[in-house]
């Protein structure tokens, strides 16, 4: 988990905040989520502190044929977090 911690020490301060705000202020971007139609896997942590999980719950809401995974004990990081249920619900999805 390290390397993931320092990629993050890595990335500019402002940049953050700048991408948080844009998620804040983009409505346009919860809009368009109404038109997606193809089925989409939704993978979240309930403990993101990056992205909130009532993002997920959001764009669960939102995506027409979407699927919401929870991953009850990660954060931001569900593919390390949690890799052996990441990948089968990943694989899981593709193979449909």
């Amino acid at each position: 988990m390290e390397w993931f911690f320092q990629l993050g020490l890595q990335a500019a301060g402002w940049s953050t905040a700048k991408v948080a705000n844009t998620w804040l202020d983009e409505e346009a971007l919860f809009d368009d989520m109404k038109n997606i139609e193809i089925e989409t896997l939704i993978l979240h942590g309930i403990h993101d502190k990056v992205c909130l999980f009532p993002l997920a719950l959001e764009q669960k809401k939102l995506i027409k044929n979407s699927k919401l995974v929870k991953f009850m004990n990660s954060g931001h990081a569900t593919f390390y977090d949690e890799r052996e249920k990441f990948n089968e619900e990943l694989v899981r999805f593709i193979e449909g």
